[in-house]
């Protein structure tokens, strides 16, 4: 699976959990930072989570939850590219 349809995976699930933020549509870009702007709170990146494991059957630790992985789409995206490898 290329790391382009995965981002895109990722994104629409990104989307499916925070479908308005604060009464607004938000137009995600691969590397908005989704925790420095509150898109994803600690709650959020839980459901993401489990939402990536099942999409992709996939596990991740609760050390793999860092910044490094979970702060972009870009992020996400190569963090599972690498897990499917």
């Amino acid at each position: 699976m290329s790391s382009i349809h995965i981002g895109e995976k990722v994104s629409i699930i990104i989307n499916e959990i925070l479908p308005t933020f604060r009464g607004l549509k938000i137009e995600l870009t691969n590397d908005l930072s989704l925790v420095d702007s509150g898109i994803l709170d600690s709650v959020s990146i839980v459901r993401a989570v489990q939402m990536l494991q099942d999409e992709f059957n996939i596990v991740i630790e609760a050390s793999d939850i860092t910044l490094d992985n979970f702060d972009t789409i870009d992020l996400i995206a190569y963090f599972i590219q690498q897990r499917l490898s």
